[in-house]
């Protein structure tokens, strides 16, 4: 899997970077795939690759903060009950 552009001696717009993508996505998760496929410098592979990659994130990152909630939820129940 090769994530380097391939090149063509073209300069690169700063929006067409993987730096800008990389930011966007740390950003704005998943909403941030739109400008990682409108750049013509990467295979359509490469694309469908980063695309499940970041998507599989997300949910990971969706996961463990419901996990992280739920047992923050259930200490603060406790405590409640405690209180009374």
């Amino acid at each position: 899997m090769n994530f380097s552009p391939k090149s063509t001696g073209v300069k690169t717009k700063i929006i067409d970077s993987l730096w800008a993508f990389i930011i966007a996505t740390a950003v704005v998760g998943p909403f941030a795939l739109p400008l990682f496929w409108r750049n013509p410098r990467y295979k359509k592979a490469t694309k469908i690759w980063v695309s499940v990659s970041v998507v599989l994130f997300t949910l990971f990152l969706v996961f463990v903060a419901g996990a992280w909630l739920d047992k923050l939820l259930t200490e603060y129940k406790e405590i409640l009950n405690q209180a009374q």
